[in-house]
C-alpha cells in the first residue's frame, strides 16, 4: 500500500511541475520576481511594497493588523513613497447557547477598508476592502482559557486580514507596473 501511496503522491508532484513549467511558457511571472526574471533581485513589486508606510489603526486590533502589514510589506527604515490608511470593524457574535443562557461559542467577523495615497499627500491611488472571519469556544469557568481563546482568533484574523490586503497591494503594483 505504501507504494502505491507514494507512487501516486510522486505522479501528483510530476503533474504539478509539469504545470508550473507550462504556466511559465505563456507568460505567467511570480508577483515578486524583478523584472527581467533573472532572480537577481526582490523586484519593482516588492520595492514598492517595502515603501510602503502603515498609518496608525486605533485600538489593540488596530496595533495587531498594523504589525501584521508591517511584517508582510517587509518595511524598511528608509523614505516611504506610499501610506496606507486602515479602518478596521470588528462584530462579535455568540453561537452556541448553553441552558444558563451563557454563551459557548463567539464569532469574530473583521471587515477592513483601505486606502493607498502618496506622500507626502495627495489623491487615493486605489481602495479595498478585506474580510475576515473566526470563532473560538468559550470553556465554562475557565476565564483565562477563554479569554486567550479570543486573543488568539483575533491574532488570526488580524493575520488573515494582513496577508489578503497585501496581495491586493500587491496587484495594484503590479497593474501599475505593467501599465508604465
Amino acid at each position: 500500500m505504501s507504494r502505491a501511496r507514494s507512487s501516486t503522491s510522486c505522479s501528483r508532484r510530476a503533474a504539478l511541475a509539469a504545470g508550473l513549467a507550462l504556466a511559465g511558457g505563456c507568460g505567467f511571472r511570480p508577483i515578486y520576481a524583478d523584472r527581467a526574471g533573472t532572480g537577481g533581485g526582490e523586484g519593482e513589486i516588492a520595492e514598492a511594497l517595502a515603501a510602503t508606510r502603515v498609518a496608525l489603526i486605533p485600538e489593540r486590533q488596530g496595533q495587531l493588523l498594523r504589525e501584521a502589514l508591517n511584517a508582510r510589506l517587509r518595511n524598511r527604515t528608509g523614505a516611504a513613497r506610499h501610506e496606507l490608511r486602515v479602518a478596521l470593524s470588528i462584530t462579535r457574535q455568540a453561537l452556541g447557547v448553553r441552558r444558563d443562557e451563557t454563551s459557548s461559542r463567539m464569532r469574530l467577523a473583521a471587515v477592513a477598508s483601505f486606502t493607498l495615497a502618496p506622500l507626502p499627500s495627495g489623491d487615493p491611488l486605489t481602495t479595498g476592502r478585506s474580510y475576515a472571519v473566526d470563532a473560538f469556544n468559550i470553556a465554562t469557568d475557565q476565564y483565562f482559557a477563554a479569554q486567550l481563546s479570543g486573543e488568539a482568533a483575533e491574532r488570526r484574523l488580524a493575520e488573515r486580514l494582513a496577508e489578503d490586503i497585501v496581495a491586493q497591494l500587491a496587484a495594484f503594483y503590479a497593474r501599475r507596473a505593467a501599465g508604465s
